[in-house]
């Protein structure tokens, strides 16, 4: 194996690399001063991002982009993206995500384009709020989506593709739609499609079921019943840091120091 060289970046073990003129990085003075920066941050606080997965499902349908026979198809159609949930559910969704940012304000952090600069001492309040937020948004998903309102939302969504195909069909196509969608027919479908190993690109447009087996493919990565679509959502809260670049030719020993750079680098 032959090591390889960059010139842009500096050697971690100089003494490996076969290339002795090579500077180590732990003889730069800018890194020891930047690395010195860098703990000295950590000691005030950390640049937080806040990442919420999982609540907003959707899918998006676009008949000309499938291999579809033109004659099959009356008209074209824009492409749609369908969503789960309607318009009113999604707002008090996002109103819970919100609620997670109302944790800061200036006793505790400040903004910046790396995100919140948290304040260290308040790690710990950040912690239980977190998972405070995170327990609020389970109830609110329990107590809205049970009792099979969930499997509701997730019917109608199907229907709404499943529709917009069968408006969409030309005379000629060979196509019978199903007057009636069951949650059980999409799933034995589904897993007879995983164990086939279909795919859009494999199922055949001249099949008499073939957009029932479109939608289901369409669907594929959203849950059918409430406790798997719950297990998906959740809050991520990341510390990131700031790359060394950044901390070279500065001094960094207050909270003013860091507010002062972010600045710098908007």
């Amino acid at each position: 194996m032959s090591p390889k060289h960059n010139p842009s970046q500096l050697s971690i073990f100089p003494e490996l690399s076969g290339d002795v003129s090579s500077p180590s990085i732990a003889t730069i003075p800018e890194f020891d001063n930047a690395l010195g920066n860098l703990i000295k941050m950590s000691d005030l606080g950390a640049f937080i991002q806040i990442n919420i997965q999982g609540i907003d499902k959707s899918y998006s349908l676009n008949l000309n982009e499938l291999h579809i026979p033109s004659e099959f198809l009356r008209k074209d159609t824009a492409p749609v993206t369908i969503h789960l949930f309607p318009q009113e559910i999604k707002n008090e969704l996002k109103k819970l995500t919100y609620e997670l940012k109302s944790f800061f304000n200036r006793g505790n952090s400040f903004n910046t384009s790396f995100g919140y600069f948290l304040f260290r001492s308040h790690f710990p309040l950040w912690k239980t709020y977190l998972k405070k937020c995170q327990q609020t948004i389970d109830d609110y998903i329990s107590n809205t989506f049970s009792k099979g309102a969930y499997g509701h939302y997730f019917l109608n969504h199907f229907q709404k593709g499943y529709d917009l195909i069968k408006e969409t069909a030309a005379v000629r196509a060979p196509w019978v739609f199903r007057e009636k969608i069951l949650l059980k027919d999409i799933q034995d479908l589904r897993h007879a499609l995983l164990e086939s190993g279909s795919t859009l690109s494999t199922i055949k447009p001249t099949d008499l079921d073939y957009p029932f087996q479109l939608m289901v493919l369409k669907t594929m990565h959203i849950p059918m019943v409430l406790h798997q679509y719950q297990a998906q959502v959740h809050v991520h809260s990341v510390f990131k840091t700031i790359h060394l670049d950044y901390l070279i030719d500065i001094e960094i020993n207050t909270i003013e120091d860091v507010r002062k750079l972010t600045k710098k680098l908007k």
